[in-house]
């Protein structure tokens, strides 16, 4: 069941805004406190709502009068993906802006997102930069390269088929008008479907978070291992037998794909490469757990891995 938290929002008229953030935890405060901070001053230059859509009923601070331009969504148990679709659809704002809670987005952040959507008016999406703000341990560079390395400056803006996912992105509302899948919003997939389309994603490096996630060595795996079983799992919604045995097969040679993709990216990029250098060892590691993950999911489904990711 889902629950409104009181006195959270008081909008001084009802107009649309102009940008609504939505933000999934799944975690008691205060985990997404960085995030909101981060927020705070911004959001009300921008007249933007923020949208906490929280599984754990604990998501934000007993003294609410502290965030009064959010909005509270409290669903128990749900997953992240179905977090951000019931954020998304409670969302007014004609650009819905999607980060993490574990993400600290620019001072600018809303002003660059809202001009890049004014800049791009054919876009359906518009990713930004994602930066690393976990740096002391290798495992956590390890996790940041593969998943978020694509989107560390610098990038290349303009029109691209791959740009950034929950930690930084923004859509029109008209992109989001169809019913989102009923196991909830996957970026990558979502992107996908948008780009095969012909919708117009753009990048642009100038809108920038940093991701700030330390999970540990078994906390990381876990999370690969998750969401490369929910990967699978949400495509096994609309795939084939015949492509179920192929990606089955897949994932024996997926980590040496991955890994050459990742470190292609970094070393192009001429950043962190000594890091990645000490790091692939967490970095081959991470991948075999992904690849498990897929293989498990193309063989039995998602099971409770959604439920399980941050």
């Amino acid at each position: 069941m889902v629950a409104r938290g009181t006195g959270m929002r008081a909008p001084i008229d009802e107009t649309t805004p102009p940008l609504s953030i939505v933000i999934a935890t799944t975690r008691p405060w205060p985990e997404v406190r960085a995030c909101l901070d981060s927020l705070r001053d911004q959001v009300r230059t921008a007249r933007a709502e923020v949208i906490v859509a929280d599984a754990s009923g604990q998501g934000l601070p007993g003294d609410h009068d502290l965030y009064p331009e959010v909005t509270w969504l409290k669903a128990p148990g749900f997953s992240v993906f179905r977090l951000r679709a019931l954020g998304i659809t409670s969302a007014r704002g004609e650009v819905v802006a999607l980060t993490e809670d574990h993400c600290r987005v620019r001072p600018d952040w809303c002003e660059r997102t809202l001009a890049a959507h004014k800049k791009h008016p054919m876009a359906s999406a518009i990713g930004g930069a994602v930066e690393n703000g976990a740096t002391k341990h290798l495992i956590d560079w390890a996790g940041y390269f593969i998943v978020n390395g694509p989107f560390m400056l610098p990038l290349r803006s303009g029109e691209c088929a791959r740009i950034s996912l929950q930690a930084n992105i923004s859509y029109k509302r008209r992109a989001l008008a169809r019913p989102l899948p009923p196991l909830g919003m996957m970026e990558m997939l979502y992107n996908q479907a948008l780009h095969d389309r012909g919708e117009t994603l753009v990048a642009d490096e100038r809108i920038v978070v940093e991701h700030v996630q330390s999970l540990g060595v078994l906390g990381t795996c876990a999370a690969h291992f998750h969401n490369g079983r929910s990967i699978a799992g949400f495509r096994l919604q609309r795939m084939p037998l015949a492509e179920r045995a192929l990606r089955l097969a897949g994932c024996f040679v997926l980590p040496g794909v991955m890994l050459w993709r990742t470190l292609r990216i970094v070393f192009s990029k001429r950043r962190y490469v000594g890091r990645a250098v000490l790091s692939l060892p967490f970095i081959v590691i991470l991948l075999c757990c992904h690849a498990a993950g897929e293989f498990v999911g193309y063989l039995a489904g998602p099971g409770p891995s959604p439920e399980r990711l941050r």
